[in-house]
Parts: C-alpha cells; sequence; structure tokens
C-alpha cells in the first residue's frame, strides 16, 4: 500500500487543513503498519534469497535464517499448488533465545497475480490475529486495490479498515483511501491525483457534513468544483 502522498502529514500546518485531516488519518495507520509489520516483511523479503526444497504433495519449503535490528530469526515459509491455479502459504517464524514456530501469516495467491488474501498475526509471545489483507487487480483495466482490516479479538479497533485504490488513467482523481471505523461505523473518504497532487476528503465526524472538502496542486485548502 502506498502512503507516499501524505508521508509529510507531521511537518505541514497552515491553510492545509483538508489535506492534513486527510493525511494525519493516513499516517495513523503507516505507523502501525510499519512497527507491527517488520518481522514478516522481512521475512518475505528474505525468501528471494533461498532455494526450496520440495517435501511433498505439490509444497515446497523455503527454509532460512535473516536478521532483523540485531535479532536473528529462522523462518520456514510453505507454499502449496491447489488444483485451482492458485498457491497456499504458511510461514512459520523463530527468535533467536525467544518463541519457536509461531504461525506469522498465511494466505491464498492467484498463479496470475489478480488476487491474494493474508491473514498475518502480531506479538510472536502471544501470537494473535491482528490483520486480514485483501488484495484484488483487473489486469485488463489497470485497477487495482488492497485492503488492511483489523482482526484483533477483543478490541474496539476490531473491523477498521483502510483501502487503497488505484484507477490509471480516471480522471480527475485515479487515487483513492477509505478509512473505516467500526466502533463508530464513520467512513473517511479520500481521493487525490497522483501526478498534480490535487485531492479531496469526505468525513462526516469531522466535518458534520456529508460534503467534499478539497485541496489544491499546493495542497492548499480551496472550493471543491
Amino acid at each position: 500500500m502506498s502512503f507516499n502522498s501524505f508521508e509529510d502529514a507531521d511537518t505541514i500546518r497552515g491553510p492545509y487543513q483538508n489535506w492534513f485531516h486527510a493525511a494525519a488519518n493516513i499516517v495513523v495507520w503507516n505507523t502501525a503498519l510499519t512497527l507491527t509489520l517488520a518481522v514478516p516483511v522481512a521475512s518475505f523479503y528474505a525468501s528471494f534469497n533461498s532455494e526450496a526444497q520440495y517435501q511433498s504433495g505439490l509444497t515446497w519449503l523455503w527454509a532460512y535464517d535473516y536478521e532483523l535490528l540485531g535479532t536473528t530469526y529462522s523462518a520456514k515459509l510453505y507454499g502449496t499448488i491447489l488444483p485451482n491455479d492458485e498457491v497456499e502459504w504458511e510461514m512459520y517464524i523463530s527468535q533467536a533465545g525467544g518463541f519457536t514456530d509461531v504461525l506469522w501469516y498465511s494466505g491464498i495467491t492467484a498463479f496470475d497475480g489478480s488476487y491474494a488474501n493474508w491473514t498475518l498475526y502480531q506479538d510472536g509471545n502471544n501470537p494473535r490475529p491482528f490483520i486480514q489483507a485483501d488484495y484484488l487487480r483487473d489486469n485488463g483495466n489497470g485497477v487495482e486495490a488492497i485492503r488492511y482490516t483489523n482482526i484483533t479479538p477483543n478490541v474496539v479497533e476490531n473491523g477498521d479498515y483502510i483501502e487503497y485504490q488505484e484507477e490509471n488513467g480516471a480522471t480527475p482523481y485515479d487515487r483513492a483511501y477509505d478509512v473505516f471505523r467500526a466502533g463508530s461505523g464513520n467512513l473517511l473518504e479520500i481521493e487525490w491525483n497522483s501526478i498534480g497532487q490535487d485531492g479531496r476528503v469526505k468525513d462526516k465526524e469531522r466535518f458534520q457534513d456529508t460534503n467534499w472538502h478539497c485541496w489544491g496542486s499546493n495542497l492548499m485548502d480551496v472550493a471543491c468544483p
């Protein structure tokens, strides 16, 4: 999920309230995901340097060690070919001097890359579901979407999600975010142009209306057309 257009939200102030409100909500998710997904992301990238060993039943195993922030981890990534042009994945991670063979994520990917569904866990010492990630790509129309949903049990944030969408060639806005809070039922909608950087935000909870609130290419507030 791309956060590039909103990564400077902590440095900009002034007449940028519409853009800043959009950016601040995106940064919250970006920070949470960056901190909690560091181990699984690093483990997956490290698999590119390992050679798979065939097991049985159309299952392959990548087994390797890698380091992250001075800590050594051991990973076991299983990939199983399914009958309907899909691959089932399971990643087990052990930490040197810590937890052992914890299922850190599992998922299904399509052979053609058109969709993927993942379940990610957090905290190797007390593993629990954390994020469901759903990806969809329309190869013919240049449309892509990825949604992260909080599935942590017994927390008020369960059901919250952020969804990022790309629709190349769409005008005037070819990028979008939806940010949903399950507790309040509030949906924040953001749309912007990836080239011009102008955009708009809709948030009933923040603005007390259902109107779009816009910013220009300089990120300053403007009246919506």
